[in-house]
């Protein structure tokens, strides 16, 4: 599996996905890993939280449940060992779907719904959110992240 890759080594692949989905599982994992870790840790509640609220994500469903919340385990365990390397690769993954809008609409609306599962938007996350709206071309305005006048 190439080193770039946000799946789970674990994760079995069916012959019916298309790359464009498996494009898309990846980023969609990768921005809800990036969100989650915005303050540099994830403390075991906001795990559960957030692990609830994937669950609860239609975009999910297309993909298995399960498979995409082992997917987001491998890539937490890759942060936990190297910050670092793990967020390159995740904002790789999530600029890959930069031009297509429907597609990166859903991700990002995933990741704010994840950012909020504990209970609120804080700083941290904004900025997060705010720079997966930059790696996909997206107005941050239309997720309410900014309003008109830039304000936060």
């Amino acid at each position: 599996m190439p080193t770039n890759s946000v799946q789970s080594e674990r994760m079995p692949i069916t012959d019916a996905w298309t790359p464009s989905q498996l494009a898309q599982l990846d980023a969609l994992v990768a921005a809800c890993a990036l969100v989650a870790h915005a303050d540099g840790w994830v403390t075991p509640e906001e795990r559960l939280r957030m692990l609830e609220r994937m669950r609860g994500l239609a975009a999910l469903a297309v993909f298995g449940v399960e498979h995409a919340l082992e997917a987001f385990e491998a890539l937490d365990q890759r942060f936990e060992r190297d910050q670092d390397s793990a967020r390159f690769d995740a904002e790789a993954a999530v600029r890959r779907l930069r031009g297509r809008d429907d597609a990166a609409r859903v991700i990002v609306n995933s990741a704010c719904a994840v950012a909020v599962a504990d209970g609120g938007l804080d700083a941290e996350e904004r900025d997060v959110l705010l720079r997966i709206c930059a790696l996909l071309g997206l107005d941050p305005i239309q997720f309410e992240l900014i309003t008109e006048g830039g304000r936060r």
